[in-house]
């Protein structure tokens, strides 16, 4: 019993992450992750005292975005059932759910009704009810995943 109760754990935590990389959050924090090296690159230009934190950094993007997917995944398991999260993922599979995270100023009028359709739904609502406690939970867990990500990088580079 204690193994098929994990193995659905590991499961649902999996489709937590599959929402994540469709819905753009994943992409959010690689947007971030490489805006800091940016910064960073100011304030420690490449050179060759600190040219392996360089490479490390570089090397190391996916890993510390994908830990910051797994910080997530408890959070919506916490708020959504995992058919809700099936359902959501399911959304962001679409044309309109593409659209609206590429470019929601350029959807067609059917791709907003089928997003007023959506957050019509008792599933939507649901989204839209969570919205607040959710900001605040993944604020938080951002705050720390960016502070942490800087002293590393920080301690790397100088």
């Amino acid at each position: 019993m204690f193994t098929t109760a994990t193995a659905q754990e590991i499961e649902f935590a999996d489709e937590v992450k599959t929402y994540l990389l469709k819905n753009g959050t994943a992409n959010q924090y690689e947007y971030a992750y490489d805006g800091l090296l940016k910064m960073l690159q100011n304030q420690y230009p490449k050179a060759d005292n600190n040219k392996e934190g360089w490479v490390y950094l570089n090397e190391n993007k996916m890993k510390s975005v994908n830990e910051m997917m797994a910080l997530l995944v408890p959070v919506y398991q916490k708020h959504f059932e995992r058919s809700e999260i099936k359902l959501m993922t399911d959304f962001y599979k679409t044309e309109t759910g593409q659209q609206l995270m590429n470019d929601r100023s350029q959807m067609s009028e059917a791709q907003k009704q089928e997003l007023n359709a959506y957050y019509s739904s008792q599933l939507g609502k649901k989204v839209i009810d969570k919205q607040e406690v959710l900001s605040q939970e993944i604020s938080k867990i951002s705050e720390n995943w960016s502070r942490d990500l800087y002293e590393t990088a920080v301690s790397l580079l100088k």
